[in-house]
């Protein structure tokens, strides 16, 4: 987490405790009164939440059935102030629920923790040990332990800065612990002799999870390459626990593709693959229908992930013809260029979009899928998944906080038919090979040219 979010917090929870004890308080004598002055808090301190939540908190974590969205503006929850029907047991529960929520992403921020780090922690435990959740009296003890722990970190960290202080004065070098510090995301690009490189964390990440995948007990498939394309993440894989078994979804992804959609593709004499954002893709060296009949495989992707991967596969043979093109998908003319490069018009092709389209403006994309079909042989096809609205409207992960828009599963026929596509679209979970791929969230789109 950031350092100055980290920072920001603790002076934040210096401001909340206060209001918190006053809300209890008041509620405990007058629960009519409590609710106002709850809602007063509230719009306090939105834009705080919001801050914290935008800029810092980068895993999610688990706020019970309160959503990221409703978390920074709890007055949205559906809750009618207006309405005197409301006991004072739901009342009581609505206020707990979000006074917890908004304890524990202020615990977690104060502490620097990442979501995968709450679980464990004193709080969590409480939460656990708790059997009268829902009642505001279990405020205090939350307060409590927040209190006592930034307590704590704050009495560790004038002591370090004490010892730092001492170490200059006596002109001496010493290793100063870091040890409250998470980090300030340098792994979000790759290091190569010392010198950092431009390589997306993603794209490595993907690598990742294929090269673990490759060594379980019963893998979907093997990917002998992706360890070194991966590069060495064993640093990253301790501190973010959570982000790294969050794999199941891109590898049955890649499953899907290989096992539904190209083992048949590849029983034709000639096509072509094109691979939209192809990141760290090694199935032209690895997916074996590809040594049969005549195959050519387009890795599309920017100009530093072409040079990388071009340098780690140097002295390997792929399974088929492959040609890699730098182009950047938001320039006009990238299909012209892929022409250039030996693209045919006059042979099937079947264009993969992998993880890439929720990342992109949906203007883009409608663009970029008309500008396939001009260029596609009437019997090519396409696959991407794309992510369903909510989901593009989190503003907690690593990733996700980053998609941009969303479709209804309802309404993906009708965008692809607009842009020039017939597709069949399924929840990616309904092919989830036993995984933990999530629900309802993302949904693989696969069809043909009108």
């Amino acid at each position: 987490m950031e350092k100055h979010i980290i920072a920001f917090t603790r002076r934040l929870i210096k401001q909340t405790i206060p209001d918190v004890e006053k809300i209890v308080e008041i509620f405990n004598k007058d629960p009519e009164h409590g609710f106002d002055v709850y809602l007063d808090f509230i719009k306090k301190i939105k834009p705080s939440i919001e801050k914290i939540i935008l800029e810092g908190l980068r895993d999610p974590i688990d706020v019970g059935y309160i959503s990221s969205r409703l978390l920074r503006d709890p007055l949205e929850a559906g809750i009618d102030i207006e309405d005197k029907n409301l006991s004072l047991e739901e009342v009581e529960g609505y206020i707990v629920g979000y006074l917890k929520a908004i304890l524990q992403l202020l615990y977690c921020g104060s502490k620097g923790l990442e979501g995968w780090q709450y679980p464990g922690s004193s709080m969590h435990k409480k939460t656990v040990e708790t059997q009268y959740i829902w009642k505001i009296n279990i405020m205090p003890s939350f307060l409590e332990i927040i209190e006592k722990e930034v307590a704590e970190i704050e009495l560790k960290k004038n002591h370090l800065d004490d010892e730092l202080k001492k170490t200059v004065k006596e002109g001496k070098r010493r290793e100063i612990s870091k040890s409250m510090d998470i980090g300030d995301y340098e792994y979000l690009y790759g290091e190569e002799d010392g010198i950092k490189t431009d390589i997306p964390f993603t794209a490595r990440l993907m690598a990742y999870y294929r090269a673990q995948e490759s060594k379980s007990d019963a893998p979907l498939f093997i990917d002998s390459f992706a360890k070194e394309l991966a590069g060495d993440f064993s640093s990253y894989a301790e501190k973010h626990k959570f982000t790294v078994k969050r794999g199941d979804y891109p590898l049955v992804r890649s499953y899907f593709i290989e096992k539904n959609l190209l083992t048949a593709w590849c029983n034709q004499k000639e096509t072509q693959i094109v691979l939209l954002g192809a990141g760290l893709d090694s199935r032209a060296y690895r997916f074996l229908p590809l040594r049969t009949n005549n195959h050519i495989v387009f890795e599309i992707d920017l100009d530093a992930i072409i040079k990388y991967k071009e340098k780690i596969l140097h002295n390997k043979k792929p399974l088929c013809k492959v040609t890699r093109v730098a182009i950047d998908l938001s320039q006009p003319s990238w299909e012209s260029y892929l022409i250039q490069n030996g693209y045919s018009l006059e042979i099937p092709t079947f264009w993969i979009l992998e993880g890439l389209v929720y990342y992109i403006d949906q203007k883009l994309i409608i663009t970029l899928l008309r500008k396939m079909a001009a260029i596609s042989h009437c019997k090519s096809k396409i696959f991407m998944d794309i992510c369903v609205p909510a989901l593009a409207g989190l503003v907690f992960g690593p990733f996700t906080r980053h998609f941009k828009w969303g479709l209804e599963k309802r309404n993906v026929p009708s965008f692809f038919t607009e842009t020039g596509w017939s597709v069949t679209c399924s929840y990616a979970d309904d092919y989830n090979e036993g995984r933990d791929i999530g629900q309802r969230g993302l949904i693989f789109v696969y069809g043909y040219l009108l």
